[in-house]
């Protein structure tokens, strides 16, 4: 069964994608999120009408903001 990330991790992913796209953080909702291997998940997000992927490690660093 796919692991979700942590709350925390999702939430810094969302703030992320805010930064990234120049929306408010609170405008950017997590919809799913799996673990990818021992240290990083993937949060896929809603961005307003846009969805966007991140990933991000088990230490909070996101490692990347990308449009779906």
């Amino acid at each position: 069964m796919a692991k979700t990330a942590p709350a925390d991790l999702q939430l810094l992913c969302a703030n992320a994608a805010a930064k990234a796209s120049g929306l408010k953080a609170d405008k950017i909702l997590p919809v799913s999120s799996n673990q990818i291997d021992s240290k990083t998940y993937q949060v896929d997000l809603n961005a307003g009408s846009k969805k966007t992927s991140c990933l991000v490690d088990t230490d909070g660093n996101v490692k990347s903001v990308q449009p779906l």
